[in-house]
């Protein structure tokens, strides 16, 4: 669990925006290709099993990349919070 006075990463828009690309760009790299393909296939269409299935290996791919830009990888959501506040969250 992260202390209290972890501060997430800060980013400005064009930063968060850049990490985004980078984001977009590792899910295209063959392998990771192959890594959702198979993950899909494996939920066979089903929400609850794309939930189990794929949804792991998309988050593993994005924190691959967000990792280099001082976000934690322990779930605790910092990445979430500091997109959010560069108005970059969902919908958007």
């Amino acid at each position: 669990m992260a202390s209290a006075s972890a501060q997430p990463a800060a980013l400005s828009a064009e930063q968060a925006k850049v990490v985004l690309a980078e984001v977009i760009q590792a899910f295209s790299a063959p392998e990771n290709a192959v890594r959702m393909d198979e993950a899909r296939d494996n939920a066979c269409n089903d929400m609850g099993k794309m939930l189990q299935f794929v949804l792991p290996v998309a988050t593993q791919i994005q924190q691959e990349v967000i990792k280099a830009y001082g976000f934690s990888c322990d779930g605790e959501g910092g990445s979430h919070r500091a997109w959010r506040r560069n108005g970059l969250g969902v919908g958007r």
